[in-house]
């Protein structure tokens, strides 16, 4: 008798654990989506910042607990690497060309699904703004593939705190999946690049529904011109 009681206690201890653990706020394990990322840094930003390698690393790693903290979506690290790209530009447009023509292969079967390039460059914001996607992703083209950013300084995620450059990767990774400017003041997809962390429900329901879909082929041709008012 006291040998089932004790069994009875500790299958119902197991089960209330159990039920526990599926409410507690954190990431989603195993991820339901992993998205295969190779980091590139130009030269502006290789020469004012001795530790971008870290810098980088360290963006992504906020981008990937933000993504999967929600979505079960976690953004693995495949490479970081210098960006042999010559040349300067106030536009991320420009930026974003060049960046496709460097790295022309990602998506499909190659070994990452997005490339991001990171810049120092003097962006200016009437000249398509300090960060840029290649395309809003949907299930039919598939995913988007590129993502150009601005990184103002050196970033330590081991501090724990959201700056503006892990908001600016976050917000361009949303539109990667799917998710479109909303005029919602306190979401991440808000067209600003004010330092805002929520995710509204209109766009949380796009990436949901899009977290599984492919990501764009190789040498698909994006349409920049969606972007010309900035991201």
């Amino acid at each position: 008798m006291m040998l089932r009681r004790l069994t009875t206690w500790c299958v119902s201890s197991a089960l209330l654990l159990a039920g526990c653990t599926a409410v507690l706020p954190g990431k989603i394990h195993p991820p339901v989506r992993v998205v295969r990322v190779k980091l590139v840094a130009d030269s502006v930003l290789r020469r004012a910042e001795p530790r971008w390698r870290d810098t980088a690393r360290d963006l992504l790693r906020a981008a990937s607990d933000y993504y999967e903290e929600r979505f079960g979506i976690r953004l693995a690290h495949q490479a970081t690497e210098a960006w042999r790209m010559e040349g300067t530009t106030s536009s991320s447009v420009t930026l974003m060309r060049w960046l496709k023509r460097s790295y022309p292969r990602a998506g499909g079967d190659t070994p990452h699904d997005v490339v991001i390039g990171l810049t120092r460059q003097p962006l200016n914001f009437y000249k398509g703004g300090r960060a840029r996607a290649d395309r809003f992703g949907n299930c039919t083209q598939g995913l988007g593939n590129y993502i150009v950013s601005h990184v103002g300084e050196s970033f330590d995620y081991d501090e724990g705190e959201l700056t503006h450059d892990a908001v600016a990767i976050i917000h361009e990774m949303g539109h990667l999946l799917g998710a479109v400017h909303t005029d919602d003041p306190e979401s991440v997809m808000h067209r600003d690049f004010e330092l805002r962390i929520g995710f509204d429900a209109p766009n949380r329901a796009i990436v949901m529904a899009n977290r599984l879909c492919p990501f764009a082929r190789p040498h698909r041709t994006s349409r920049l011109s969606e972007y010309s008012r900035g991201q």
